[in-house]
């Protein structure tokens, strides 16, 4: 039995991300960030190489992991998103565009991202965003 596509769901779910980025991009507080987390939820880079970590367990580790990824580079950018519903009403995916320029290092990181957002009512409870690790290596390192 395939479920209905909500498009309420997906609304939610684009407003949701677009509040995740503003942590990048107009810093947003990570309190306010913990919020659109479930309590127990989970953010996982299945491909992060170290010392970026792969998986984060708990809405206020999430924030606190975020807020360094956050301080590593400036003029967040992000564009060119695509949103798509799935047949189970509370997963979406994204593909959009990322830039910054990082502090460390002064590259520019360029990146093209993938993400599975798992919504519980309106707040994230599972985040997989996959990207090329070289890009992020020949960026920051």
């Amino acid at each position: 039995m395939t479920a209905i596509i909500n498009e309420e769901n997906k609304i939610s779910a684009e407003n949701v991300f677009h509040k995740h980025l503003s942590m990048f991009t107009t810093g947003m507080s990570k309190e306010d960030y913990a919020n659109l987390f479930t309590e127990d939820a989970v953010q996982e880079y299945p491909y992060a190489p170290a010392p970026f970590a792969a998986k984060i367990e708990g809405r206020d580790e999430i924030a606190a992991y975020i807020e360094n990824v956050v301080k590593g580079a400036t003029n967040w950018n992000f564009t060119n998103f695509d949103f798509s519903a799935t047949s189970n009403p509370n997963i979406f995916f994204v593909e959009f565009h990322g830039s910054a320029l990082v502090t460390s290092t002064g590259k520019t990181y360029d990146q093209l991202f993938i993400a599975r957002i798992t919504m519980s009512g309106d707040k994230i409870a599972n985040f997989k965003e996959f990207w090329n690790p070289t890009w992020i290596i020949d960026a920051f390192v």
